[in-house]
């Protein structure tokens, strides 16, 4: 409701600016001081009025170009603006004019004068436009706004104007000629030139906006002639008004002008009657509307065609008519409404009508100002602000009631469909499986025992598996779903492969195979499905080569690799169509990788010509480079990594036994509890989980265990059923390290986890890194003093120094052998070398120095699993920087608990404090410390590890806390912790 209430604001408050930008200027149309017997007295205005129409009484003498100083004193009255009531066709205007005192310096504005003139200040020449004569095959129009500024030399003026004009039915002065303040008419100027500029950059923009739609819906003829509409109107305001047309090219001659002004407001208004034809489709039929606008079609043509303003004598006639066809349209539209047969929706009709009567608006005030001289009438401006807002209402609100519709049509169309598509994709998964799980179980037998029949079975099932791929290709490119990994792959052993499938086939049917590839030719695909692709191929030429030939070659043009295959017989035979279905999934595919896919039936055959990118050429490693090998070998000869298997399937949990069992030692599972039993009892090296399974499921499973183990920990490969952006978004933000789709091949397997295990190394080397580099950053003036103080212990105490000595041993053979045993310890462990450290601390500060360490009896700190060097960097810290730098003695209190399923370890001390800025600054990694292991790498350390955290509070002279929050791990085999099974 808040955003709807905003809309109708933001539109309201829109549509208020807009009247505001058209309607802010000065409007002279109606002004209060009006010329009286052709003398205009503005000495009483005020200074706020800085611009006058000089409307009223003019002197005027017809049929005589008349010098401003030989014009009579009493002559005939005419009104400006307003056409000549004596019988003339040229003659001369006179008004004089008592100027204010603050018009200093003066503009003078003329905007319509039919058709040439001339235009005298006083006595001089101020403009002139056109040619005068008194004939009309001597005469020349011209008719531009314009403006004249000059200073006048007495308080009064007098303006003459000697017009001719032999091109209108009806003679005079179209619009008032504003006199005011040089300043404020420039302004006035400006602001209607951009004004007019603004409104035909508007319409220009409909327009275009109209063609495009029209261009996406070429059937809704009716934005055809909106666009054109709104084009011709853009047209016509550059020819009237500021006459935009003619200040942009001077150049024009004004007779075109003429016609081209006329030709376009007929057909303006032919456009807009054709609109509402074609919109309304029940209003009339196509050919009765041509049958009505066809007069105004005619009358524009020959306005166009023939001289200037030579059938203005019937333009009252064609102005009535076009107000007739309005008021044609709004009866019409009533009576269709009436009757409940408009076949429009209730919301268009609504739209539609107000649209109508800001036309009857717009036509009628326009029909005023041009036959009737009404000046700048308000309901004209009125009438075209609304009906070009109401028009675009209703075009986009016809256009969304038809996407509407279409979107109806397109949900039924779907519903349709959707049962075949979903029996096609779960026929495919359900069929893709077994196949998986019979070909993996057919190649997981001894080759060198394997006999015909079972190399033919194998052949046979994947044969099938390529078939329902192509079927799940060919949904997922209906549904624009498609995903292709592109890599270098070698041709050569794509070829070779699905060769030996159709090895059998080859020599049954007598065929001679011609083959050119390079073994180490690289091309850029997808693999899997360039395999498929191909087959199909082969399969095809291989049934039209017949006992003929089969060419195959592989050539490397630059860029690209060109794939040729073509099989033909040896005589002319029956062509075969080609499968459609097949070739189009083909196709789409290849170029999906960047290549061109193409087919062509030859005489007595066919061809096929595949090229796809460059992928380079493979090198062959020698036998020391070569480190991983996949064959049936174990990849560790001993103590092989075990592996855990979460699968409810039974069948496909033994399918991947028999895959790895080579390779790992294995353990298999089928729900997510019993999972987790097994994690924390015999902690495996790799897992591997099946996304979907009853109960908690892959995604939930995995969530669970990155709470208490880490990427490197605990390596998690998940298996999915489809590989949708979405769905592999969500299975790698739960934790997982990666995910296989399912079902996968041996191969796959292997390499995936061999990937894994290859990084979990790798970062097992950069932990013993970082512990050796915290390991250097032991504070040696710690030991310096520790030496000290166990020295002088030696002379007094000696007992003492040899405890002291034990202590200082412990705490470095920790600290040094940490890295060795990864970045976790006990509890216990931790403790043990906190109170070494402590010891050494207290022999030399004796007193001053205090800690107070409490257990939960419910914690066994042998059993629970912490980082190591975490604590006792936090105590280190406590005692350093807050009792050390204390007057006088301190405590450090270390409080450990649990709290629910989590351990909380709480560092207290009430030491010197810190400011808000140094604990800010502290908690953004920033290192305050020079010294010790410090504070920003224990924090990088916990904001790695899962579910836990470290905060810090202090205040100025009252002390410190820092707390560790971690869940909570209790190991069951601590005998064996270090050693790792």
């Amino acid at each position: 409701m808040i955003k709807k209430s905003l809309s109708w604001l933001f539109i309201l408050l829109a549509i208020t600016m807009l009247t505001y930008l058209i309607f802010n200027d000065q409007d002279t149309s109606n002004t209060k001081l009006q010329a009286v017997d052709g003398q205009l007295d503005l000495s009483e205005i005020t200074k706020e009025e800085e611009i006058v129409a000089l409307s009223g009484e003019w002197r005027f003498i017809g049929n005589n170009f008349l010098e401003p100083a030989n014009f009579p004193d009493h002559a005939p009255i005419e009104k400006v603006p307003g056409p000549w009531q004596a019988d003339a066709e040229y003659g001369t205007y006179q008004l004089k004019i008592k100027l204010p005192p603050h018009f200093k310096k003066i503009g003078i504005r003329v905007r319509n004068i039919w058709s040439s003139h001339r235009l005298f200040i006083n006595n001089e020449i101020a403009a002139s436009y056109g040619k005068l004569a008194t004939a009309r095959e001597a005469s020349k129009p011209s008719n531009p706004v314009y403006e004249v500024y000059f200073s006048p030399s007495s308080d009064s003026v007098i303006l003459t104007i000697q017009v001719a004009d032999f091109h209108n039915a009806r003679h005079g002065i179209i619009f008032p000629i504003d006199i005011g303040d040089a300043d404020a008419l420039a302004k006035d100027v400006i602001q209607d030139v951009y004004l007019e500029k603004t409104t035909i950059i508007m319409l220009l923009i409909f327009s275009i906006f109209h063609f495009s739609l029209y261009l996406l819906r070429i059937r809704d003829k009716a934005f055809f002639y909106s666009a054109m509409y709104f084009f011709t109107l853009a047209i016509l305001v550059c020819t009237r008004g500021e006459r935009t047309l003619y200040r942009e090219f001077p150049t024009i001659e004004f007779e075109f002008y003429f016609r081209l002004q006329d030709f376009i407001t007929y057909i303006n208004a032919v456009m807009l009657f054709l609109f509402f034809a074609y919109t309304v489709t029940a209003m009339m039929k196509r050919r009765t509307a041509l049958l009505f606008v066809s007069p105004l079609l005619l009358y524009g043509v020959g306005t166009l065609l023939l001289p200037a303003r030579s059938l203005s004598e019937l333009q009252y006639i064609f102005f009535t008519y076009i107000n007739f066809l309005a008021f044609f349209i709004i009866g019409r539209l009533l009576y269709l409404i009436m009757k409940k047969s408009a076949h429009v929706p209730k919301n268009e009709l609504i739209i539609l009508s107000a649209t109508i009567i800001s036309l009857l608006i717009f036509s009628i005030s326009g029909t005023f100002d041009q036959l009737f001289f009404s000046g700048r009438n308000v309901f004209n401006r009125i009438g075209l602000l609304f009906f070009v807002v109401c028009m675009n209402i209703y075009l986009a609100m016809r256009l969304i009631n038809r996407t509407r519709d279409a979107e109806l049509y397109s949900q039924r169309l779907e519903k349709a469909t959707i049962g075949k598509d979903s029996f096609l994709e779960v026929t495919t998964n359900e069929l893709e499986q077994p196949l998986y799980h019979a070909l993996n179980i057919t190649k997981s037998l001894s080759t060198q025992s394997m006999t015909d029949k079972q190399q033919l079975l194998e052949q046979q099932l994947e044969r099938l598996l390529y078939l329902v791929n192509d079927l799940k290709d060919f949904t997922r490119i209906r549904f624009q779903d498609f995903k292709i990994d592109v890599h270098p792959v070698n041709i050569q052993m794509i070829i070779q492969h699905v060769l030996i499938m159709h090895e059998k086939k080859i020599k049954k049917t007598h065929i001679r195979l011609y083959k050119h590839t390079n073994p180490k030719l690289l091309v850029q695909a997808d693999e899997q499905r360039l395999g498929q692709i191909l087959y199909r191929v082969l399969e095809t030429a291989i049934a039209h080569a017949g006992n003929g030939d089969m060419i195959l070659t592989v050539l490397h043009l630059d860029t690209d690799v060109r794939i040729l295959v073509e099989g033909a017989g040896p005589e002319p035979i029956q062509q075969k169509a080609a499968d459609e279905t097949g070739q189009s999934i083909g196709k789409a595919i290849i170029e999906q990788m960047g290549g061109t896919y193409s087919v062509d039936l030859l005489q007595n055959g066919i061809r096929f010509i595949i090229t796809l990118p460059f992928g380079g050429y493979e090198q062959v490693l020698k036998d020391n480079e070569m480190i991983i090998t996949m064959n049936d070998q174990p990849l560790f000869n001993e103590n092989l990594p075990r592996l855990l298997i979460v699968e409810d399937d039974v069948i496909h949990a033994e399918v991947l036994q028999s895959l790895l069992q080579s390779h790992y030692a294995i353990e298999v599972v089928h729900c997510p509890e019993e999972a987790l039993n097994v994690i924390q009892q015999k902690r495996p090296d790799f897992l591997l989980i099946d996304e979907v399974m009853p109960g908690m499921g892959g995604i939930a499973l995995t969530k669970y265990i990155r709470q208490y183990y880490s990427y490197i920990d605990l390596p998690i490969i998940m298996l999915v059923a489809n590989e949708y952006p979405t769905n592999i978004s969500l299975i790698l933000e739960s934790g997982a390290n990666d995910y296989i789709r399912k079902p996968a091949t041996k191969e796959m397997l292997l390499s995936r986890l061999s990937a894994i295990a290859l990084t979990k190394e790798a970062m097992g080397k950069a932990i013993q890194h970082e512990m050796a580099f915290l390991q250097a950053q032991i504070n040696p003036h710690f030991l310096y003093n520790a030496l000290s103080s166990i020295i002088s212990f030696c002379y007094t105490d000696g007992e003492r120094a040899g405890h002291l000595l034990t202590m200082l041993s412990t705490y470095l053979r920790y600290i040094l052998e940490s890295g060795k045993d990864g970045q976790r310890a006990t509890l216990e462990k931790e403790l043990e070398i906190i109170r070494a450290y402590v010891e050494i601390e207290q022999a030399r500060f004796g007193d001053k120095l205090t800690v107070i360490l409490t257990i939960e009896d419910t914690l066994d700190a042998e059993k629970i699993e912490i980082p190591s060097l975490l604590i006792q960097p936090l105590v280190e810290n406590a005692i350093r920087h807050g009792i050390f730098e204390k007057d006088g003695n301190g405590t450090v209190f270390i409080e450990i608990k649990r709290q629910q399923n989590n351990l909380s370890i709480q560092v207290r001390d009430d030491g010197v404090g810190m400011t808000e800025e140094q604990v800010k600054a502290l908690n953004n990694g920033e290192n305050i410390f020079s010294n010790g292991i410090g504070f920003t790498n224990v924090l990088r350390r916990v904001k790695e590890m899962p579910s836990a955290t470290l905060s810090i509070t202090s205040k100025k002279d009252e002390g410190t806390t820092m707390v560790f929050i971690q869940p909570l791990k209790e190991l069951q085999h601590v005998e064996n912790y270090y050693g790792r099974r």
